[in-house]
């Protein structure tokens, strides 16, 4: 998840995980098997051609490698500032933000006190310096600058979303949800936020407010198997089967080979059974999803075996 991370040591990843690192170039174009590889080691060769190529292709393709960033970039910024050209101070805050996540406090010191220099007045700096201080653990002093630059630019969504992010990081996750809750009143169609105020309901325990957030993810993307599925199975889980269903069946009729949908259905049909055993409607739905997930586990191993003999038990 986006924030959870220890005290101290600030997370500024994705909030995913991060994709293969294989997937493209600095220039945007698709990288072969083994060439990203292949740019890391001419990076650690020493070659700063590729240290600076492979610093751009992780910040374009959102590569989460910190490590390397403060590797590559350290050396670059130590030896060979001048070869980054109009990179330099978009290398300098990437290997701040790695620095302050992997504890380099020399490198994270250093590049603050460079950038802060260059651009003094600069409200992306001022974001910095308050990632800075969470850093030390001074949260009260990291409130203070993210309100402030929200004060001048309430239009300011990162900052809003690092004001939730520390929420997040020091446990206080009421006040994390009634920050998210005062930015999606301004900001309402941001999917990413709706989705992270879902995953702390769902944390909390309030599955119903988690059931609303993703009927508004839904309708930001209803063809989303994601969306799809984990909204079925909070509609299962609250009781509300007849709508599970339906939803879980969409899901089947977007994708027949979809498992995690097929599961879906057989569990709630056979919990509407519970009420209905005569339904023909029912029992047609429960005859497809059986078949078809006997037919995805016939000849696949002990996992395949295991499946079609829990299906063979009779409960389905």
């Amino acid at each position: 998840s986006l924030w959870l991370k220890p005290p101290h040591r600030p997370y500024v990843g994705p909030s995913s995980p991060p994709p293969p690192p294989t997937q493209g170039r600095a220039d945007g174009r698709p990288m072969e098997p083994g060439e990203y590889e292949a740019l890391v080691s001419r990076a650690s060769a020493g070659s700063s051609t590729a240290a600076a190529e492979l610093l751009q292709s992780m910040r374009l393709h959102k590569i989460h490698q910190p490590e390397l960033a403060v590797l590559h970039g350290g050396r670059l910024l130590s030896s060979s500032p001048g070869k980054l050209g109009t990179e330099l101070w978009t290398v300098m805050e990437q290997v701040f933000l790695a620095a302050v996540e992997l504890g380099a406090d020399d490198w994270r010191d250093y590049c603050l006190r460079q950038l802060a220099k260059k651009f003094p007045s600069s409200m992306r700096v001022e974001r910095l310096k308050g990632i800075y201080q969470e850093s030390l653990g001074e949260w009260g002093e990291a409130k203070k600058i993210y309100e402030k630059l929200l004060k001048d630019k309430p239009e300011d969504t990162v900052t809003h979303k690092r004001l939730i992010a520390m929420h997040k990081q020091r446990g206080r996750i009421a006040e994390a949800v009634e920050a998210i809750n005062s930015y999606l009143e301004t900001f309402s169609t941001d999917a990413d936020v709706w989705h992270e105020l879902a995953e702390l309901y769902i944390e909390a325990g309030s599955l119903q407010r988690a059931v609303f957030c993703f009927e508004e993810l839904m309708m930001s993307n209803p063809r989303s198997m994601y969306h799809l599925l984990t909204y079925a199975e909070l509609l299962y889980t609250t009781g509300d089967l007849e709508l599970s269903r339906k939803y879980f069946s969409l899901a089947a009729y977007l994708d027949g080979a979809c498992l995690r949908a097929l599961w879906g259905l057989v569990v709630v049909n056979n919990a509407l059974a519970e009420k209905d055993k005569s339904s023909e409607k029912l029992a047609q739905l429960q005859e497809f999803a059986v078949e078809r997930l006997r037919a995805a586990y016939t000849g696949v191993g002990a996992h395949g075996k295991l499946a079609v003999s829990v299906l063979a038990l009779g409960a389905f």
